[in-house]
């Protein structure tokens, strides 16, 4: 019977330490569209030589998948830096397929972190840690999903809310929506910026917390986890 009560009494904790922490729907949804990498990186050289027009060129920088990963233009990163990357698991690999814990900030939409445990993966984590002096984050983009194809991101399971942690604290609960895209969140800004030069490394971790079940595999799937911020212009 004690351990019965200590039990519900977990769990009613919980409950009451989930709702104090704030849900946050995406800013902005961005469809992916149907273009692989390398179309991606030919853009990027064909921009670089002068022979992209200039209308084709406006299309571009209205895609924040070409804008943040495969273009030239400065960003957050241009400041911003991540010390490591860690996942509680990840799948094992396929061949030339890897599913690791570095997929998820390698700026490439066509590969995934997919966690590694049996079921849908509740539970299942990824740490972002920063230095001290990183540039504040504002903005936590998500690829939710196997974005890879259509085909790929039905087949396996999605993130439905994920649990962001601000250095061991709860801060925020992202409610995602279950469409093949880039979702955009404003929780910030966190960490030190500037004046956090002597500061310990600080961290984001991102917790599964339910998930859209796949039509064919139970795995979860994200392909990208990356920032926006301030303190760098």
């Amino acid at each position: 019977m004690k351990r019965f009560v200590v039990f519900v009494a977990g769990i009613f904790i919980c409950a009451c330490l989930n709702a104090q922490v704030k849900s946050i729907k995406p800013e902005r949804v961005f469809p992916v569209p149907d273009i692989t990498a390398e179309q991606y990186k030919s853009y990027y050289l064909k921009f670089d030589e002068g022979k992209i027009s200039m209308e084709f060129m406006r299309q571009l920088e209205e895609n924040p998948i070409f804008m943040q990963f495969y273009s030239p233009a400065c960003s957050w990163y241009c400041g911003g830096v991540i010390d490591t990357i860690k996942t509680s698991s990840a799948l094992d690999s396929y061949g030339r397929f890897t599913y690791e814990a570095g997929n998820l900030h390698d700026f490439n939409h066509e590969t995934a972190w997919v966690e590694g445990v049996e079921g849908y993966g509740i539970g299942e984590y990824a740490i972002y840690e920063f230095p001290g002096n990183c540039p504040r984050i504002t903005t936590v983009n998500v690829l939710n999903g196997y974005v890879k194809s259509e085909s790929l991101w039905r087949a396996n399971s999605r993130v439905k809310k994920l649990k962001v942690w601000y250095n061991n604290k709860p801060l925020a609960i992202l409610e995602l929506e279950d469409s093949r895209s880039l979702q955009m969140f404003e929780i910030g800004p966190v960490g030190y910026g500037p004046e956090g030069m002597e500061a310990d490394i600080w961290s984001l971790k991102f917790e599964i917390m339910e998930v859209y079940p796949g039509d064919k595999y139970k795995d979860t799937v994200i392909s990208d986890i990356y920032f926006d911020g301030i303190d760098v212009h």
